[in-house]
């Protein structure tokens, strides 16, 4: 009865402050609102435009709230289940973060800052994720779903005030791990984990090129591993892995030239390798699809080399591989106005192919 009269005069007070006219807003603005047992929330904000919402429902959820110097801070933390934790940190201009967790033992923190125009969006589904983000100086934007057991993903990024950075990573099982880090501007990654045990590492800074970076990463099944490192814009890689203990590195840079890399394995224990390099107006362009067992192959691409200012030059490079032990070697060194092409396929059992171009 007096839970129900306390909920009484909360609903009528409210009704009587809406009645009221318009006030001018409060400089800052927090609500707090716990059911259960063993909950905590700390809210700190200073100078004003700062609002926060904190929500929990359940035994030993804990959040911490800190927003200052803001042209605009807005921080939202909801929390359902047990021993939950979550920390937010803004400072300075315009940042915007919300974190949802459901679920036991999960863990989210959020620092922003001196954004342009940062946003963070973080959720948590089920037992003991993680979920870690850093952003600052500038436009960046940073999307983190994570549903299962024991998934962990971070994302920094940074100086996004030279053209958005934006970052979107999901994970869907047991154990996957995420860590992404963009700088300069004009990134953009997506990540997709399904299953038990994969691993994606994207990094993506310095852009100089007008494009930018694009990374795009999607893995299913078990202990999947994919790194890609891109630097100096008008990158691009796509990796796409199915099935268990497959591994793909990509690594490009470009000042002014075009790399663009593509990798799709699917079986058991392949292993791809791409390494490109674009001097000035080169481009090179990578394919290699792999299924099977235990296939390699490896592509390393330059673009214009050697002294002085050069133009054009190019490399196409394309690699299919598919049975048991197969293996290929690619490496192709363009000079100015020069194209390389080189197609190698293999289907069977321990076929082996080198080529070698300049």
């Amino acid at each position: 009865m007096k839970t129900i009269g306390a909920l009484a005069i909360l609903l009528a007070s409210t009704s009587l402050a809406l009645a009221q006219p318009p006030s001018t807003p409060a400089d800052n603005e927090s609500f707090i609102g716990q059911m259960g047992a063993f909950n905590g929330a700390f809210v700190s904000q200073d100078t004003g435009n700062n609002q926060a919402l904190t929500l929990q429902n359940g035994v030993g959820n804990f959040a911490v709230t800190n927003q200052d110097k803001a042209k605009s801070n807005t921080s939202d933390i909801l929390q359902f289940g047990a021993g939950n934790f979550a920390v937010a940190d803004q400072k300075g201009k315009t940042n915007d973060q919300s974190t949802l967790q459901f679920g036991t033992l999960n863990f989210a923190s959020t620092r922003q800052r001196d954004g342009g125009q940062n946003n963070s969006t973080i959720g948590q589904f089920g037992f003991g994720n993680a979920a870690f983000v850093d952003q600052s100086k500038g436009d960046n934007s940073q999307d983190t779903l994570q549903v299962g057991g024991l998934n962990f993903a971070s994302t920094t990024q940074t100086n996004g005030s030279h053209g958005s950075n934006s970052s979107d990573t999901m994970q869907f099982g047991w154990g996957n791990g995420a860590v992404v880090g963009q700088d300069g501007g004009r990134n953009d990654q997506t990540t997709l984990q399904v299953g038990v045990g994969n691993f994606a590492a994207t990094s993506q800074w310095g852009v100089i090129g007008s494009n930018g970076n694009a990374s795009s990463t999607t893995q299913f099944g078990w202990e999947n591993v994919s790194f890609a490192s891109q630097a100096g814009g008008n990158n691009s890689q796509d990796t796409f892995q199915a099935g268990g203990r497959n591994f793909a590195a990509t690594s490009q840079s470009s000042f002014f030239g075009v790399n663009k890399a593509s990798t799709a394995q699917f079986g058991i224990g392949n292993t791809a390798l791409t390494a490109q390099i674009a001097n000035p107006l080169g481009s090179n362009d990578s394919l290699i699809v792999q299924a099977g067992y235990h296939n390699t192959a490896i592509a390393s691409q330059s673009g214009v080399q050697g002294g002085g200012f050069q133009l054009g030059g190019s490399n196409l490079q394309g690699t299919v591989q598919i049975g048991t032990g197969n293996y290929a070697l690619t490496s192709q060194t363009s000079s100015s106005s020069v194209t390389n092409t080189s197609v190698t396929a293999q289907f069977g059992y321990r076929n082996v192919a080198v080529t070698v171009q300049h």
